[in-house]
Parts: C-alpha cells; structure tokens; sequence
C-alpha cells in the first residue's frame, strides 16, 4: 500500500490514498469470504452461519496477519470460512458452487467498480479529482476496488491447493487423482513459488491491467 503514496502529495492526500486502498481491499475481502459462507448455508451446511460468518462485519473475517500483510506487502487474506463439505446435499455441486462464489463476487464487483471508474474518469477526471478530497479518494477507491478484485478473482482461481480453482477442480476430480495428492502434499512450496513468479515476473500486473483495459474499453464502446 506505501508504494502508492507521493512524497510531494499534501499529507492528507496521501491519508486518501491509504483510506480508499484499505477500504477496496475490505470490500473485495469481505464480500468474497460472505460469499462462500451464504453458499455453504444454501447447499446444506451451517458451519459458517454458527460461527457468524455470514455477515459484513469485517471483525468476523479478517485476520490479523493477513492484515498486516496488506499494508506492508502485495497481498492479504482474511479468515478462512468454516465448512463442511460433507454437510452439502450434494457434495460435487455444493463444492463447486461455494469454492467458485467467492471469485463470482470478485468478478462482479471488477465489472460494478470498473463502470464507477470508467465514469469518474470520463466525467470528473484526475486533474478535478486532485482538487477536491472527496472526489479524490471515490477515484481512488473506484480504481483500487477494480484492480483488487480482479487480482483476487484470477489469483483464487489457481489449481493450487487450498485455493478455490484447487477445490474446483475437487468436484470433478476422484481422490486418487495424481495432481490432487501432490497439491495437497506439496501445495506450500509450489504456492511460494508461483507467489515469486507472478510477484516478479510483471506475469499477473500484464494479466490485470489487461483485463483492466479491457472492460474500461468495453465501457467506452457502449458509453
């Protein structure tokens, strides 16, 4: 989060700055985490909502590590939900359904804060937005919240283990699946690993703002 304040920036600004970062990140955290615990409880199984996940209270979920890594590092994560997947009425789909509504959510709000952005940009602009705090930190709100969902919605996805694209591919997959068992043996170093390559490599930031231009362009064509 530091990377992005200005040392020629007004204090306040870079307050701004801090605010709207740590407030995108919650959003795309909380409603993620919300997500899977809804889904669980739909499927059949009432881990999450005993243990009071199923709610916007950000205490509920966030961890504090996980925090800590959001102001200091590239990446967070908030607690993990509680569930039971043999409680589900039907194990496949209900594994499937809640491992891949958590990335749903972060895909729908990429699309709902790119549109904000898309109209802010169009219609208010950097230069405006620097004059007034308010419109200042919706800007960067608006741009955080996209960028944050759509790393979280395309690093979710990963077939690493215990990511949701890993417990994914579990509802279609027998366990005595070869990939499954290494993952599930050897996920840490392969999850460090990838962590380094995509970190590194520039790989996700050209995925990312890929998409990013993407859906601004999409938002041009019909605005």
């Amino acid at each position: 989060m530091f990377a992005f304040f200005r040392s020629n920036w007004a204090f306040e600004y870079n307050v701004m700055i801090a605010l709207a970062f740590m407030l995108a990140f919650l959003i795309a955290l909380i409603l993620h985490e919300v997500a899977h615990a809804w889904t669980a409880y739909k499927c059949g199984d009432p881990s999450a909502k005993i243990a009071g996940r199923i709610t916007l209270n950000p205490i509920k979920h966030l961890d504090l590590l996980g925090t800590l890594c959001i102001l200091f590092a590239p990446i967070g994560w908030a607690k993990p939900v509680p569930v039971n997947p043999f409680n589900y009425r039907n194990f496949r789909k209900g594994n499937f359904y809640v491992s891949i509504a958590g990335v749903t959510v972060n895909f729908i709000l990429a699309i709902v804060f790119s549109l904000c952005f898309f109209f802010i940009d169009k219609y208010v602009g950097w230069a405006a937005a620097t004059e007034n705090l308010g419109l200042f930190l919706l800007y960067n709100l608006f741009f955080f919240a996209m960028i944050i969902n759509i790393c979280l919605m395309l690093f979710n996805l990963l077939p690493i283990y215990p990511l949701d694209g890993y417990n994914m591919l579990v509802s279609f997959t027998k366990p005595t699946n070869r990939y499954m068992q290494f993952m599930r043996q050897y996920s840490m170093p392969v999850f460090l690993i990838v962590i380094c390559i995509l970190m590194f490599t520039g790989v996700m930031g050209t995925i990312v703002y890929g998409i990013r231009d993407g859906l601004l362009w999409f938002w041009g064509l019909i605005f």
